[in-house]
């Protein structure tokens, strides 16, 4: 009887302490320029009940001042997405995930939620808007299903696309064009008086 209490105890510690260990961060992939667009399934609620084994982790490469737009594209009616752009990537334990907040090394910049209508299904689909990133390094995405229908899985895609910015040739022509046009009103403006 003893023997068999203590098998007991032993196997109940043991399934405690596995419990107890949660599974590291794990991502999905990166986004590149030359993949700008990646496909993945998320829970259903995931993002809004902080289930970080429902929600799927991007990285992408950013420099300062650059500014990208970042949109999550329900690809099944039911699903309702929602992200978070950080600074940083992490290898933390997904029980310390957290939505809204810096979390696990990551250093929270923004939110996206129900900024662009649906075709079909419940809420909006997420869209961040020539956001200006702060600093040159790899940026981490976070997205899942926030209020969906059910609880899943369901597909999505995600992009991440820079805005063109002009070239310093092209900075200095508007400048001297400029000028030059203000030189021109002045000059016209003088004879007319």
């Amino acid at each position: 009887m003893k023997f068999l209490a203590r098998a007991v105890i032993a196997a109940l510690t043991l399934v405690a302490a596995v419990a107890a260990q949660s599974a590291v961060i794990h991502y999905e992939g990166t986004i590149t320029s030359a993949a700008p667009t990646v496909t993945g399934s998320v829970g259903g609620f995931g993002f809004i009940r902080q289930v970080a084994s429902d929600v799927d982790f991007w990285s992408f490469a950013g420099i300062a001042g650059s500014r990208v737009s970042i949109r999550g594209t329900r690809l099944d009616s039911g699903l309702d997405p929602a992200f978070d752009l950080y600074f940083g990537t992490t290898t933390a334990d997904e029980s310390l995930f957290r939505i809204g907040q810096s979390w696990g090394g990551l250093q929270f910049l923004a939110s996206a939620d129900d900024e662009v209508d649906p075709p079909a299904g419940p809420f909006g689909d997420p869209l961040l808007s020539l956001f200006t990133l702060p600093s040159t390094g790899t940026y981490t995405i976070a997205i899942g299903g926030a209020g969906s229908e059910g609880e899943g899985p369901y597909r999505y895609s995600l992009s991440v696309q820079a805005a063109a910015v002009p070239e310093p040739e092209t900075w200095t022509m508007l400048l001297v064009g400029s000028g030059l046009l203000a030189g021109w009103l002045r000059r016209r403006e003088q004879r007319v008086a």
